[in-house]
């Protein structure tokens, strides 16, 4: 399974040890970070089921998610879920994300998110992900269930640990 997901400060102490160079070339995925908890309100009849109602993020926040296909999977979309299953590439262990929430697909010199159908839906800068899917281009925040994240590009996720440094 790809995507363990490192904390931000981990990926600021790489880039001062090993240069940008080498971090360019390790790190050529777009990934997503865990920015916090959804603060989406919930619609009459729409609320979001969890396995717990507790509003914790339980150890994710900061953590980041490289968005590459797990080693034994063929071509094809990234495929996010909340466990390691058949299917799924990256895993947020978060009760809120569905077992095979969305996918993210490189399309041209952009990246779309498309929603699979999930309990507590996707959203891109807080318009739900519907029939179609969702351009990305860096900076986005996307609502995966309760948890909020940033969408970065390579470059942008350069950008951002580069202005971390070292701690």
């Amino acid at each position: 399974m790809s995507g363990e997901g490192r904390y931000l400060d981990d990926y600021a102490r790489e880039l001062a040890e090993d240069g940008e160079r080498a971090f360019r070339r390790r790190h050529a995925a777009p990934v997503l970070i865990v920015s916090g908890k959804s603060t989406r309100k919930r619609q009459r009849g729409t609320a979001i089921k969890t396995a717990t109602d507790r509003p914790t993020l339980h150890g994710l926040l900061n953590r980041v998610f490289p968005l590459v296909k797990s080693s034994e999977a063929e071509g094809g979309p990234v495929v996010i879920g909340r466990a390691d299953a058949h299917g799924v590439d990256v895993a947020i262990p978060d009760p809120s994300i569905s077992k095979r929430h969305c996918a993210f697909t490189a399309n041209g010199a952009a990246v779309v998110v498309d929603d699979y159908g999930s309990t507590n839906g996707t959203a891109v800068n807080g318009a739900r992900v519907g029939d179609q899917p969702a351009r990305l281009a860096g900076g986005e925040t996307i609502t995966l269930g309760r948890l909020q994240l940033t969408f970065e590009t390579a470059a942008g996720f350069l950008e951002l640990v580069a202005k971390l440094g070292p701690r």
